[in-house]
């Protein structure tokens, strides 16, 4: 988003050797490296472990996996009550996402009958279908931009399917959880969630008495404590769903696509053993770790001699946690036999990220079906990749090449 022009004053409680500017959001920039974990490697050199910036309205930023994992399961101490930077950044708040406590359980359980196993694995064909569909529009080119004709596709596809909506819908979709995610502006965010906004109020009304099996209908339907819903409990947590799960997967698999065009000792373990590939996708996401998160301090608590005073904010990237070389051993190698690779990219505990079967099963299903049909590919040397920092790293252009068959 745009730069600030004016920077908060270091607070009273701050110590001054535990500042260092750092700013989360960069424009979208050409790329020929994993310029994100560069980052990483030089804030663990040269940053405090846990510092204040100044930037998006002041707020503490922790870089080693023992903090991030204590933020992440600690709900009470940690709230998760606005979980984007800088605060007020956003016009409305998402359930259950921002919200904690037994009040988190509540909404949730609403959500989990979409999400169960056995739901989730009945999309198997569709996804499968799906990801070939795509990947035969292109493969005889020997070319793609794989984020515009296939990362973003493939994850709003199958969401609409578990939610029910007309597959005309998804261009206007795609476009408006672009601008609510990745703004430019904060005039763009808000106008990205007032067109969201104004597509649930439709999609309520039409949806009213919840009497359909998709995931929106069981949120017209659905009742927490004892109640029917709130009318804008339900448009909060329609919004949740309509960006939760899109934007992750996109991230993901693009990096993931990057790393395997660049390293083809790696694509060839995947390519003649499936059988790594769901450790593979754990590994790949441990290592560069594209999601993050706020939390909000609840009271003021002293940890390690720094304290953090009630309502301050706290940044989560989970890139620092994966390249921590004090829970991993040689964190900078990507290495798919590796034993641990618990990461904290969908997060830890009661707000473990819901969707994360259904994040998992498209990325297994998008790495088989690739490498069968396209084995061998490489980054294109006429255009670099295009990376964006934020909330979410994501990768914005990755033109992928590979040998035109016969």
């Amino acid at each position: 988003m745009a730069e600030e022009t004016v920077q908060p004053v270091r607070p009273d409680h701050v110590p001054a050797d535990r500042v260092y500017e750092y700013d989360l959001y960069e424009a979208p920039r050409e790329v020929t490296s994993d310029y994100q974990i560069d980052i990483v490697r030089r804030l663990h050199r040269e940053a405090p472990d846990i510092f204040w910036t100044p930037k998006n309205g002041g707020h503490w930023v922790v870089t080693r996996a023992r903090e991030i994992d204590m933020c992440q399961r600690d709900g009470e101490l940690f709230s998760m009550q606005d979980v984007v930077l800088p605060a007020g950044a956003k016009p409305f708040i998402n359930i259950p996402l921002e919200t904690d406590g037994p009040a988190h359980s509540a909404y949730r359980n609403v959500l989990q009958p979409a999400f169960t196993p056995a739901r989730i694995m009945q999309l198997e064909r569709d996804i499968r279908a799906l990801a070939i569909e795509l990947i035969e529009g292109f493969v005889d080119r020997g070319e793609c931009e794989f984020v515009g004709e296939f990362s973003a596709i493939l994850p709003i596809e199958i969401f609409m399917q578990l939610a029910d909506l007309p597959k005309s819908d998804k261009a206007d979709l795609m476009r408006w959880a672009d601008a609510s995610v990745h703004p430019r502006t904060l005039e763009e965010r808000i106008w990205g969630y007032g067109q969201m906004s104004a597509y649930i109020e439709a999609l309520m009304a039409e949806r009213a008495d919840g009497a359909r099996e998709d995931v929106i209908s069981m949120i017209m339907r659905g009742q927490v404590f004892d109640r029917g819903m709130t009318h804008e409990e339900r448009h909060s947590m329609i919004l949740n769903v309509l960006l939760g799960g899109l934007d992750t997967v996109m991230a993901t698999m693009g990096v993931i696509a990057r790393f395997l065009a660049t390293h083809p000792d790696h694509r060839r373990q995947l390519r003649e053993d499936h059988a790594l590939i769901p450790r593979a996708i754990d590994e790949l996401m441990r290592f560069y770790g594209a999601t993050g998160t706020a939390r909000v301090v609840t009271r003021d608590i002293e940890h390690d001699g720094i304290l953090f005073r009630k309502d301050d904010r706290i940044l989560i990237q989970t890139m620092f946690h994966g390249q921590d070389e004090r829970r991993f051993d040689n964190p900078d190698i990507v290495d798919f036999n590796r034993k641990d690779v618990r990461h904290a990219t969908f997060g830890q505990g009661k707000h473990r990220c819901i969707g994360a079967m259904l994040a998992r099963l498209e990325m297994r299903i998008f790495i088989e079906e690739w490498l069968q049909r396209i084995p061998e590919f490489d980054v294109a040397a006429d255009e670099c990749a295009i990376l964006e920092r934020g909330m979410v790293n994501s990768m914005r252009k990755l033109k992928l090449v590979w040998p035109r068959l016969g």
